[in-house]
């Protein structure tokens, strides 16, 4: 996903099928692999984990489970890998994801001006995903549909929870009523007792498909915008 490709084939109206759908293969790829990195550490814990019976006269004899570095006598290990280190690593994913995601759509604010021959350079003021919306649709001119607009909406309540997680260490500190609705709305996602952002398994594979929408209708309202010229 680095910044030095040339249009070759199709310039930027092909800019869905010659570069983002590529970038976002590689998106569902780390996604299931953090899946499975999940999925294999919550094995070995209950494969290798070691179990101390602590005996004291006069007292009923306590266990302490410990599993690698992680002391049970301090810490619960079953909670830790089943419950947190999923949610750190799903934390870390979604992060990785956006900014990912949000470069190659500042490339695209490059791209679509100098196609079209705008020249007015895109500035970030405030939130990035929202000024890039506002440069495609103001200053571009590009047409958005109803259905890439809710997309787009989406991925501003993505980029707001990136931003509570990157900022409060993944806690929901940043109140906005579009992240409640989003998470009253979305069985895959929910805030803990400790005020976290926790995701299920799913959360992070159903925004593939959702990615896939919104750039097909942006390459769409590329396209519309050239036949028009």
């Amino acid at each position: 996903m680095g910044n030095d490709f040339k249009f070759n084939i199709g310039g930027v109206t092909n800019w869905y099928d010659r570069f983002v759908a590529a970038d976002i293969e590689l998106i569902s790829a780390y996604i299931e692999q953090c899946e499975i990195s999940n999925t294999i550490a919550i094995q070995e814990y209950h494969k290798l984990k070691t179990i101390e019976t602590e005996e004291v006269e006069g007292y009923i004899p306590t266990f302490k489970i410990s599993f690698r570095d992680i002391d049970g006598s301090l810490f619960n290990p079953q909670d830790i890998y089943e419950n947190v280190f999923p949610m750190l690593n799903r934390h870390s994913t979604l992060v990785i994801v956006m900014s990912m995601f949000e470069e190659r759509l500042k490339q695209l604010c490059d791209w679509t001006d100098s196609h079209f021959a705008i020249r007015v350079s895109f500035k970030k003021k405030g939130s990035l995903i929202f000024n890039i919306k506002t440069y495609l649709m103001e200053t571009i001119k590009l047409e958005f549909s109803d259905e890439l607009k809710e997309g787009w909406n989406e991925l501003i309540v993505l980029q707001s929870i990136r931003n509570n997680i990157v900022h409060n260490f993944g806690k929901y500190e940043t109140k906005n009523h579009y992240i409640d609705a989003f998470i009253n709305s979305n069985k895959n996602i929910a805030i803990n007792e400790s005020n976290e952002f926790v995701f299920n398994h799913e959360f992070l594979k159903d925004l593939v498909p959702n990615f896939n929408r919104l750039c097909i209708g942006l390459q769409n309202a590329i396209r519309n915008k050239s036949s028009n010229s």
